[in-house]
């Protein structure tokens, strides 16, 4: 089995040595070791090292969210636990969320599925989508229009849907889209978000001119934009 890897050559360094690191395999040697005697350490080391890079996929795998009762679940960026209770009644549509909890009453023809994981996330995403979406809605009613008039900058309209792969959009009409799931993160992140769409109606393109303008109504972009990035796992739908 052929096992790519890079090498890293030092003068100052005197002996060889193997890493695993972000699932790449890295020799680290003196400069004058030959190829070929680096080329038969990976060979004498091959399962070693397949053993280290499986152990390393395994830990750095992440964890998706199930949806599932005593799972935890992002809101405004605090991890929750959810738990789920059934009743009979349909009137009871709401979510109340405590300071560690989500707490959701699905129908009591739920509780009889309870056992079948994949039905009773469905349910359980299905009132989390409903009820993230009117979240995002009233948010950007006030936020929206807070930061419009900061910027100086007016949409000519917003709404609010899910995205598999972004978390909002702007055209060249300069209608605006946000993805409900800004609901899991901080709302100094979803500021953010609005923030970065609102500046593409100046400029719709990520140029040098772009960024500087976010980074004036926003200094801390990179760690909002990092946050993002740290956590898409935890808000993966």
């Amino acid at each position: 089995m052929s096992i790519h890897y890079k090498i890293i050559r030092s003068d100052k360094r005197k002996t060889i040595a193997l890493q695993i690191k972000n699932n790449e395999v890295i020799v680290r040697a003196p400069k004058g070791v030959s190829p070929n005697f680096i080329q038969t350490l990976i060979t004498n080391k091959t399962p070693w090292i397949l053993k280290k890079l499986a152990a390393h996929r395994q830990h750095c795998a992440p964890v998706l969210p199930t949806y599932l009762p005593n799972s935890t679940i992002l809101i405004y960026g605090l991890e929750k636990k959810l738990c789920i209770q059934y009743q009979r009644s349909k009137a009871n549509n709401s979510i109340n969320i405590t300071e560690n909890e989500v707490n959701l009453t699905l129908p009591l023809l739920v509780e009889k599925k309870k056992q079948d994981h994949s039905y009773l996330s469905k349910q359980v995403k299905k009132k989390l989508a409903n009820w993230m979406k009117d979240q995002a809605e009233n948010y950007l009613a006030y936020r929206l229009a807070e930061l419009s008039k900061q910027l100086k900058i007016t949409p000519a309209s917003y709404q609010v849907k899910r995205y598999k792969a972004r978390w909002g959009s702007c055209n060249n009409k300069h209608e605006l889209s946000f993805n409900y799931l800004l609901i899991m993160a901080p709302t100094w992140v979803f500021d953010y978000v609005i923030v970065h769409e609102l500046c593409h109606i100046k400029h719709l393109n990520h140029s040098v001119q772009f960024w500087g303008l976010v980074e004036k109504h926003m200094p801390h972009y990179k760690q909002a934009d990092q946050w993002l990035k740290q956590h898409q796992t935890k808000m993966h739908w």
